[in-house]
Formats: C-alpha cells, structure tokens, sequence
C-alpha cells in the first residue's frame, strides 16, 4: 500500500512539474508575442518620419522598462533577453544613425527636418534567448 502511495505521489509531482514547465513556456511565448507586436507591423511597411518618431519612443520606452544599460555612448546594450535597438540609415548623407542620438538631440529636431519623409524597415533580428525583437533598421527611402 504504501509503495502505490509513493508511486502516485511521485507521479503527481512529476505531472505538475510538467504542467508547470509548459504554462511557463507557454506565458514567455505570449509575452514575447505580446512585446513583438508593437513592432512587428512596421516590418516591410512604409512610414513616414512622424510614425517613426513614434517606433523611437516606444524603443526608449521598453529599454526603459526594462532597465537596460547604456554604453559610454548612451547606445542601449544588448542583454539578450528584451533590449532593443533601432538604426536609421538616411540616404540624404548616406549614414546609419542610432536611435538613441537622435532621441537624445530631440524628437521634434528630427520631426522638423523627417516629418514627411518616408522610411521603410529592412531588417529585424530578434533574441535567441526570449524570441523577442533586438534589433530594427528603418531606411529613408524618399527625400
């Protein structure tokens, strides 16, 4: 008797154990879902300088959120996990700038001069870790 007992027991904790693998599994997938979403309809889609205004804001945000360093740049540092970065590749000059630098120069310097420009993004990369996106590149396409 006391050995079924010991069997069912130890069946029942590897069960939960399990079940709670799964659901854990399961909430960091809708999390990653959930955080990816505010970005993910920007892919491949054409916006204009006010809407990635908006994108740069919410990239701040979300570091901010999630308490990620800066380097002696003031660049966010990858963690692997849900840091983000965005680089802006503008043909006026031909360069790739930060996010960061231009949100530290200021939204509204950037929406006086890329109001109405259009930008595309063209590359997304995402945490091998967490699955969430790391890293977006928007390029200007018209002037």
């Amino acid at each position: 008797m006391k050995k079924i007992a010991i069997f069912l027991l130890i069946l029942i904790a590897i069960i939960c154990t399990i079940s709670y693998i799964y659901l854990n599994y399961k909430f960091d997938l809708n999390n990653a879902a959930k955080e990816n979403s505010k970005f993910e309809m920007y892919i491949d889609k054409e916006v204009r300088g006010s809407e990635l205004a908006t994108i740069i804001n919410k990239m701040v945000d979300s570091n901010e959120k999630n308490e990620t360093q800066k380097d002696e740049e003031g660049k966010y540092i990858n963690n692997d996990e849900n840091s983000i970065n965005i680089d802006i590749k503008f043909i006026d000059d031909d360069i790739i700038i930060n996010a960061e630098k231009i949100y530290d120069n200021g939204i509204n310097r950037f929406l006086t001069n890329y109001r109405k420009i259009t930008f595309k993004c063209n590359e997304v990369q995402y945490h091998t870790k967490t699955g969430k996106i790391k890293y977006m590149q928007f390029e200007q396409i018209t002037t």
